[in-house]
């Protein structure tokens, strides 16, 4: 027989070590049970600013060989321009030397090498050079990819819901785009739809089976990332030429041509 144990928060009660422990497993099992199918990363947060020699990462969820990490507060990271990529990592480092608790201590650094450690993930990289300036805003959807000087998320290590998935900065932009295109699709907009009200990253499988149906396979020899991120480009920029053509369509329909 199951048993939930709901303590009476009112005057003159005792909170009996019952009571403690039902709070202390409440606290930490909804969390647990809330994210045990999603693969390890970053889960929720974590959004990237630049604010002049400093970048602002924002509070997150972050999952780590089973445990679900909080980072409640914004972290700053001094940040200068370098000859090669660098790479914003997160590392969590578990210290189990007190008899009482465990300690998952989070740590945020810029490295220069891309190579992690099964405890360490990515949050961004970029190649700023010297005198340009860090930029965290996109031109376009092809500008996520843009090699220098610019944030870019596309490798970043989220988990999604049976396995790793792509940053959610991505997917939504991408919902953006093809919801403002009179040209978009019904799947189109529903995949929009998901990606605009999930809370974390798009299941891997939706992606890839949307990817998938709309264009077919894409590129051999990348990455699961890179190529379903190209396949969203290959979608924009056929939804973008398709009202370009349409516009052309219409302005010729109108030409009086004089013998």
């Amino acid at each position: 027989q199951m048993q939930n144990l709901y303590p009476l928060f009112e005057r003159n009660r005792i909170l009996k070590k019952e009571l403690l422990w039902s709070l202390r497993d409440y606290s930490f099992s909804h969390v647990q049970l809330e994210y045990q199918e999603y693969g390890q990363g970053i889960l929720q947060g974590c959004q990237i600013q630049v604010r002049g020699s400093q970048l602002a990462v924002g509070p997150g969820i972050i999952k780590y060989g089973g445990f679900i990490c909080l980072m409640m507060e914004e972290q700053l990271i001094e940040y200068e321009p370098a000859k090669q990529t660098q790479y914003l990592k997160l590392k969590i480092d578990i210290d189990r030397r007190s008899p009482d608790y465990i300690l998952y201590q989070i740590d945020l650094f810029l490295d220069l090498k891309g190579k992690q450690n099964d405890n360490e993930f990515e949050i961004c990289r970029f190649n700023l050079r010297k005198g340009a300036q860090l930029r965290d805003k996109y031109k376009d959807f092809s500008d996520l990819e843009t090699e220098y000087d610019t944030i870019n998320v596309l490798h970043a290590d989220w988990g999604g819901l049976r396995g790793c998935s792509i940053s959610p900065v991505i997917t939504r932009y991408f919902a953006e785009l093809v919801l403002e295109n009179e040209n978009s699709r019904s799947d189109d907009r529903s995949f929009s739809y998901l990606s605009m009200s999930q809370t974390g990253a798009v299941p891997i499988k939706v992606l890839s089976d949307y990817c998938s149906r709309r264009i077919g396979n894409s590129p051999e020899g990348m990455t699961d990332k890179v190529r379903l991120y190209k396949s969203l480009c290959v979608i924009i920029d056929n939804l973008q030429k398709g009202k370009e053509a349409k516009a052309r369509d219409k302005k010729e329909r109108h030409r009086i041509l004089v013998d």
